[in-house]
């Protein structure tokens, strides 16, 4: 298994134009702008990246989402590398341009080989992968079509992992996917010079 199908085993492309159009800096609250500044979203002042500017249509989401999706990306307890890559298969899964874009972008940055990010898209079956990625990505896929980690996979990913890291894994899925929902459906656009990848 390479890549989870949806029900109906098909699925509109991307969206080539936003609904919501990312809210300038300008019309943003001070409130706002404020708490993008102190989360060095707005760095020298310049406009916030698409996502962070479309939330800022809705002030109160963004303010509690920020804190919550920070902990999950950098301040969790899974090790980080495991992290962008059960980010970037959640991308794939739920073809995700703009998620995809962004992560490739922190992976590189992060030291992560080009030819991981790569395999991404075989998924936790291809060759390469460490035992406990493999498992992690699977947990992936179970996560994102069956919506729940089978036991056999919990068990193994037990033998590895804690109790917080093994919670942590589900709200990481969980989160990006809901992400995907959000990003696909308002058709938020990568910005200029980042990867697009051909999702399915």
């Amino acid at each position: 298994m390479s890549q989870p199908q949806n029900e109906n085993g098909s699925r509109e492309p991307y969206p080539s134009q936003p609904r919501l159009t990312p809210l300038p800096l300008a019309e943003m609250s001070e409130r706002t702008r404020e708490q993008l500044a102190r989360n060095n979203l707005t760095p020298n002042g310049n406009e916030p990246l698409a996502i962070f500017a479309t939330l800022a249509r809705h002030p109160r989401l963004l303010a509690s989402w920020l804190p919550f999706g920070g902990r999950l990306l950098a301040g969790g307890s899974l090790e980080r590398r495991f992290t962008e890559l059960i980010i970037l298969r959640t991308a794939y899964n739920t073809g995700n341009v703009y998620e995809w874009g962004q992560h490739v972008e922190i992976c590189t940055a992060l030291g992560i080989e080009q030819a991981t990010i790569e395999r991404i898209a075989e998924g936790p079956g291809a060759q390469g992968w460490s035992p406990l990625e493999a498992l992690l990505l699977r947990a992936t896929d179970e996560l994102h079509i069956e919506r729940y980690i089978t036991g056999a996979t919990w068990d193994a990913l037990a033998e590895s992992l804690d109790e917080a890291r093994l919670i942590e894994l589900c709200f990481l899925v969980g989160h990006y996917e809901m992400l995907a929902m959000f990003l696909r459906t308002v058709g938020v656009q990568l910005e200029p010079g980042k990867e697009r990848f051909a999702l399915p």
